[in-house]
């Protein structure tokens, strides 16, 4: 264990050449994801799109107001209505 914790704290020294990391490893995912978008450009526009129709919206505050203040309170039974829950209970 103190080998491997030695070659992780001193990657670079000559007690333990083979300790070297590799930093230009680019894993199998992400080379496709990069090769996709050069093959794809479209994605990304497709991608933002989805992001404004989605996400980045302007919120009119009046009319959220309006429809809190309109809404009714759910009773977890909404699709009975109140004369068969007084006949049935």
């Amino acid at each position: 264990m103190s080998n491997f914790i030695s070659r992780l704290f001193h990657p670079g020294s000559t007690e333990h050449p083979a300790g070297e990391i590799d930093r230009g490893y680019v894993s199998e995912y992400t080379h496709f994801i990069d090769q996709f978008l050069v093959d794809h450009p479209e994605a990304l526009v497709d991608q933002h799109d989805g992001r404004l129709l989605y996400w980045d919206k302007k919120v009119d505050l009046a009319d959220q107001q309006k429809a809190e203040q309109d809404s009714v309170e759910a009773d977890g039974y909404g699709f009975y209505s109140s004369a068969w829950r007084a006949t049935k209970h």
